[in-house]
């Protein structure tokens, strides 16, 4: 910098080009910089660093991490959330999470999550939470009710869901919760089906269709033969289990060659790809004719009566094949890893997994990739020397 400018050296705030006279101010959060720019505002870009160092030295204010948002201590930010607490955006939440049923299929935990959140936090106001105090409230209900780090996870999920739906209704602007960190689930290998259990599962529910006389019991013997089906389009379609037993009958289209899916996991329908294997299950599915029951007069089953299933939750037959095979560690999910590796193992690209799988992002199917050492070698070899 010039010599006759040593005096606007202040921490935080620098001159770009040099000598320029447009001036930037930045300071850290979680590692990266945020930096903004004041033009000729040489005394803006000054305050704007110094806040800024005062409210992570005092604590007392939120540091944005982006440009765009302000650097607001507590009493600012409280003064421009108009002093909502987070009661009023928990209710808010509540009230659209059960107007979108679609959205928010389970309507019991959601629910249950928000007014757990309220009646802890409900009388703050949403804008002075900060992020370690919501890292403490969980850790110690964690403690209280020996929950799994998984349950803990979704508890902050739901929290700062409550923060983005009042920063889209532009009730707050901050959202405490995302600053705070995960619980560790697991080492993130992915379970597939070997083939000797899946030959030993296939013996159990065929099993259990052989012990049903199509005379004597038929109705106990279409419900068997449905729960084999049931493995069979998820082994083989690759489906989430709320994309499969979210089916209904004009989603499926034999001659495209084409499952329509329209509850997923991103909340945008997609395609599922229906193979010969998958076309026979459902073909035989449709010779089936069963129905989704009604539960009750008082409480009627909701499910479309075009269900593709006839039960819209296979945790306990699954529970007690796996058991009767002797495959511990698996998941109904996991029938879905087991249709991924291996198409990856047979040599599908991964660009075609990705399609196959419905995956948003082809670095959820790079999970996969360990599963082709050929491609890979195959991709390499143009490092290879050629003779002239």
């Amino acid at each position: 910098m010039a010599r006759g400018r040593k005096h606007l050296k202040v921490k935080g705030v620098y001159e770009r080009p040099e000598g320029s006279g447009n001036w930037y101010a930045r300071y850290r959060v979680d590692g990266k910089w945020v930096r903004k720019s004041f033009g000729e505002d040489h005394a803006a870009a000054v305050s704007y660093a110094e806040k800024a160092r005062t409210i992570r030295r005092s604590g007392e204010g939120v540091l944005p991490r982006s440009a765009k948002k302000h650097v607001l201590t507590f009493t600012e930010l409280n003064r421009h959330a108009t002093g909502i607490t987070l009661g009023k955006l928990c209710d808010d939440f509540l009230a659209y999470v059960k107007a979108h049923p679609e959205e928010y299929r389970d309507q019991k935990n959601p629910p249950r999550r928000i007014r757990e959140i309220k009646d802890e936090f409900g009388d703050r106001p949403a804008a002075s939470i900060k992020s370690s105090e919501i890292e403490d409230w969980l850790d110690a209900v964690q403690e209280d009710r020996e929950l799994a780090n998984a349950t803990i996870n979704k508890l902050r999920g739901t929290f700062s869901k409550i923060y983005r739906h009042g920063r889209r209704k532009d009730q707050v602007d901050v959202n405490p919760a995302v600053d705070v960190p995960l619980k560790h689930v697991g080492n993130g290998v992915e379970r597939f089906l070997s083939a000797d259990e899946e030959e030993r599962l296939r013996a159990v529910l065929n099993g259990w269709i052989e012990q049903y006389d199509p005379e004597q019991h038929p109705q106990l013997r279409k419900e068997a033969i449905q729960r084999l089906l049931e493995f069979e389009v998820s082994v083989k379609s690759g489906i989430r289990k709320s994309e499969q037993y979210n089916l209904v009958w004009p989603d499926i289209d034999f001659n495209r060659r084409v499952m329509r899916l329209r509850v997923t996991k991103n909340g945008k329908p997609r395609n599922a790809y229906i193979i010969d294997d998958v076309a026979k299950a459902l073909n035989e599915l449709l010779l089936l004719s069963l129905e989704r029951r009604g539960r009750s007069r008082e409480q009627p089953s909701t499910a479309p009566k075009d269900s593709v299933f006839a039960k819209g939750e296979n945790k306990k037959w699954w529970a007690e094949a796996l058991r009767q095979a002797k495959i511990e560690n698996y998941r109904w999910h996991d029938n879905r890893h087991t249709f991924c590796s291996r198409l990856v193992q047979a040599g599908v690209h991964l660009k075609v997994v990705q399609e196959a799988a419905g995956h948003s992002s082809i670095a959820s199917t790079m999970r996969y990739a360990h599963f082709a050492p050929s491609q890979v070698l195959d991709a390499m070899a143009v490092l290879n020397h050629k003779a002239a």
